[in-house]
């Protein structure tokens, strides 16, 4: 096979772990690297432009680390079609992607549904135990000199009752880890699971406003769609405990930023664990400044073994995309237009 025949894929972005795959790729096709600019979408967009200008694309994927340069738009991609018709994100969400736009260009969106489970459901623990530990208030007092100074009890996770809205991979797997520890878990999803599965589980299905109005822990788990933005807002943070815990490893979005901000500093909320953020990486500067926050910046997949699952998983869709048509996973079917 020649040059001229190969398939040809643009890279935003250079896997770190993936390199042997990608040689033996490189034998069946031309991959082609861009390095997107942390600082500057307009500069990534130029990027990707000029590479459009020179080459014809057959598919295009990007890794992690993508919240300075998304969305991924028509203003982004613009170029790449229609000869592209594969777009691979290395995320399980793609809620920042115009899949509307590729799909009427006849393109597959495909994500890496599970590769991140295992490393957001450890987030999610992590945060879990800072928010009930008041691990936050208790370094800053400790750092300001203060030993443990006045700060409140601690509570453990023994006894507490935690909500999980959204029980796919990532909430099934939260669960697993904090059963163990004495929680009593219910549950809160679109389609509820068998009656074996929760068994096997040991969680009770829930409505959703009983999961608020019971949980000592509010979980999110859930994808963010136009039917879960803003589902948590005032009402729902009036029917929830006082005193309750939230923890967020989903989207930002889901809960009512200003809702959210009121409920901490009326107390209702005793703390947060959050991972995601409205407006990445530029959130509210009152997550970074609330001593009754833990954050991290979007950081639960990010483990040598997750990213390089992640990689794995993209260079297989391409493969099988290139060899059969149709990639391993994928959100919308460009063959079937509404």
């Amino acid at each position: 096979m020649t040059d001229s025949t190969k398939k040809r894929v643009l890279a935003i972005g250079i896997p770190q772990f993936a390199t042997a795959s990608i040689e033996k790729l490189r034998e069946k096709y031309i991959f082609d690297f861009i390095i997107p600019d942390p600082t500057s979408r307009m500069e990534t967009i130029r990027k990707i432009h000029k590479a459009a200008e020179k080459n014809k694309y057959d598919a295009c994927f990007w890794l992690f680390r993508n919240a300075p340069i998304s969305p991924f738009t028509k203003e982004m991609l613009g170029p790449l079609v229609p000869g592209c018709r594969l777009f691979i994100t290395g995320a399980s969400g793609y809620d920042d992607l115009d899949v509307e736009w590729m799909t009427a260009n006849g393109a597959y969106v495909s994500n890496v549904p599970n590769a991140s489970t295992e490393g957001t459901a450890v987030m999610n623990l992590l945060l879990f135990l800072s928010v009930l530990r008041g691990s936050r208030e208790a370094e800053q007092t400790m750092r300001s000199g203060k030993w443990h100074g006045n700060l409140p009890l601690m509570e453990d996770p023994c006894g507490k009752t935690v909500g999980i809205i959204g029980m796919g991979a990532i909430g099934k797997s939260f669960a697993q880890k904090i059963i163990p520890l004495g929680c009593k878990v219910i549950y809160n999803n679109r389609n509820r699971l068998s009656t074996e599965e929760e068994t096997t589980l040991d969680i009770k299905y829930a409505t959703l406003d009983e999961l608020l109005s019971t949980s000592d822990v509010i979980s999110i788990n859930c994808p963010l769609t136009p039917s879960t933005k803003n589902l948590l807002s005032k009402k729902e943070f009036q029917k929830m405990k006082d005193d309750v815990y939230i923890l967020n490893t989903a989207r930002g979005s889901i809960i009512d930023e200003e809702a959210f901000i009121e409920a901490i500093q009326s107390g209702k909320v005793c703390r947060a664990g959050l991972d995601v953020f409205v407006n990445e990486p530029n959130p509210n500067p009152f997550w970074l400044t609330s001593d009754k926050v833990t954050v991290q910046p979007h950081w639960g997949g990010f483990t040598t073994s997750t990213v390089a699952m992640v990689e794995e998983a993209i260079l297989r869709n391409i493969d099988t995309f290139f060899e059969t048509g149709c990639p391993l996973s994928y959100v919308n079917n460009p063959l079937i237009r509404g």
